[in-house]
């Protein structure tokens, strides 16, 4: 099996969901709209990121809006730049998907209880 992308073992994968407009051609070629981000767990710094589009162009410019940035503490730049340079039909989709992410990291993140 070739391995395109190997990720540190401190890095973790979380995906967020939304829904695009019934019109939208995503929506009709996967149903949702999601955006998959491979992170550091720690630092929170966005790794890659892989988005359900239906164009590669697509895909590979709303990857730059997110590589490097911080998955929660980077919220409101990584929002300005998608309101003020991604003009695609799936523009509140993006967002959306995105503070799920965050809603999810947040989740992973909290210490979980043991049981004694």
């Amino acid at each position: 099996m070739v391995h395109d992308a190997e990720y540190p073992k401190d890095s973790i994968l979380v995906v967020g969901n939304s829904q695009t407009t019934g019109f939208n051609p995503i929506n009709q070629q996967f149903g949702q709209f999601f955006i998959t981000f491979i992170l550091l767990k720690e630092t929170e710094e966005i790794l890659d990121c892989a988005v359900s589009v239906t164009l590669e162009t697509t895909g590979r410019f709303i990857r730059g809006l997110f590589v490097g940035r911080r998955l929660v503490l980077d919220e409101h730049l990584v929002i300005s730049d998608v309101q003020n340079r991604y003009f695609g039909s799936s523009q509140k989709a993006i967002i959306a998907a995105y503070r799920d992410a965050i809603k999810k990291y947040k989740e992973v993140m909290v210490p979980k209880k043991t049981v004694k």
